[in-house]
């Protein structure tokens, strides 16, 4: 399920160039992934997966970044406390066990025995405790979901504690291995996090193990021998392969050059396309972990998004049905929450107070101060959009599109993944 969500109020650090004003457009229209894959019948022992991503990770390990290529690397060398049916229904991975107390506030987990990081190192809980300090710490998202957590107690090798200051109902929903990675104490303590080669080359507990980067081409996975589900993993090897041209990853697929992707890894506009080719086979399942948040985001140290007026007006100037059509193919669901429809227990259903009304956008605009100029120009701003979807792009024109519709003069700029995330740029 795809959704649209005009996000405001998010702030974010200015980029250090000569701009009037800056908007990020990171997800304005989201998929939630259709994978596509080469069909089989029965699962397959031994043999080599090629999976296709549509950008360079610009990091294997999901401990400093969100970047969708970065965690559908990471989670298969790292692992998280918990992993997760179809229905979000939390089941164990490196914790077989868990129990939270009546108030809310302590959640102890019971760690899996026997397990081993790559190096031959042993996991104990020192690993959990050390790895969500670090994510606290250092994910984008972390100092938010673990906002509350005051201590991480180890009472012996084999359980976690968390202690909280308050209940965080969502907390049990966050300890996947894309979003919140056990990471190895040892390999990581008493260096810099954001600079330690585990990134590069990671560590971990996971049914693969990291054998190659070839940047720019593609990253190579063996087989973990000693994993602790030693009926797992079926493959031997796993192929990743950067495509970052639409057209030629469907051309991939068509020749089986690739067997699998994700989170629509083929051009929208191919889809109907590919779906006639009997064999390939498209699926939804899977992907409720990672609706995305598909949101423009405003600079608000900038003097023009500083004003609510300003905010409002161009939340009323964007027409979500027909990015949804145009931008998506149809391909999407309009929501006005931050969180997605298919996050039944916290999604809002609740329609968007800003319905597409021009005339009420250019009252706030002159309410704010910002008449036209002999040009109709009002101002002027730059919009970066998220390389990572190729729907994005179109969102993006749309936008700059409706945009000028009010007098607000748009640049739309485009920047590779690497530059895109790069820390401090776009950061919370």
């Amino acid at each position: 399920m795809n959704w649209l969500d005009f996000y405001l109020g998010k702030k974010r650090q200015q980029r250090p160039v000569k701009l009037a004003a800056t908007l990020a457009l990171y997800a304005l229209l989201a998929t939630s992934g259709a994978t596509v894959y080469a069909q089989t019948t029965e699962p397959q022992r031994g043999g080599t997966l090629n999976i296709v991503l549509n950008a360079e990770p610009p990091t294997l390990v999901a401990l400093s970044t969100v970047a969708t290529p970065s965690l559908s690397v990471s989670g298969k060398v790292t692992e998280g406390l918990l992993k997760y049916d179809f229905d979000l229904n939390p089941q164990p991975q490196l914790a077989t066990a868990w129990e939270i107390s009546p108030d809310g506030k302590t959640y102890t987990f019971h760690l899996r025995k026997g397990v081993k990081w790559h190096d031959g190192q042993d996991f104990t809980s020192a690993d959990v405790a050390y790895s969500i300090e670090l994510l606290k710490k250092y994910h984008p998202r972390g100092a938010s979901t673990f906002a509350s957590v005051t201590e991480v107690k180890t009472p012996d090798a084999n359980t976690a504690v968390i202690a909280l200051s308050q209940p965080a109902p969502y907390l049990l929903r966050a300890l996947t291995a894309a979003e919140s990675p056990i990471l190895p104490k040892h390999i990581y303590e008493n260096t810099d996090p954001l600079k330690n080669p585990n990134g590069s080359a990671p560590i971990g507990t996971g049914p693969y193990l990291f054998s190659q980067w070839e940047r720019g081409s593609h990253l190579i996975l063996k087989r973990n021998p000693n994993y602790w589900d030693k009926e797992k993993p079926y493959v031997d090897q796993i192929v990743i392969r950067f495509i970052p041209d639409a057209s030629s990853r469907s051309v991939a697929f068509e020749t089986g050059t690739v067997d699998l992707g994700y989170r629509s890894p083929v051009a929208l506009s191919d889809l109907d396309r590919l779906k006639a080719i009997p064999k390939l086979a498209f699926e939804t399942k899977g992907t409720s972990y990672s609706y995305n948040v598909s949101s423009l985001q405003f600079n608000l140290d900038d003097e023009h998004f500083k004003n609510l007026k300003v905010r409002q007006a161009i939340a009323h100037t964007l027409d979500r049905e027909l990015i949804r059509k145009v931008a998506y193919y149809g391909y999407a669901t309009v929501t006005a929450s931050p969180i997605a429809p298919g996050l039944k227990d916290f999604h809002d259903p609740s329609p968007s107070p800003y319905a597409l009304d021009i005339k009420r956008a250019n009252q706030l605009l002159d309410e704010a101060g910002y008449p036209r100029d002999a040009k109709g120009i009002r101002f002027k701003t730059t919009l970066d959009y998220n390389p990572i979807s190729d729907g994005l792009k179109p969102t993006g024109e749309i936008v700059r599109s409706s945009l000028a519709k009010i007098g607000i003069d748009v640049t739309l700029r485009s920047q590779d993944l690497s530059a895109f995330v790069k820390p401090g740029l776009y950061r919370s």
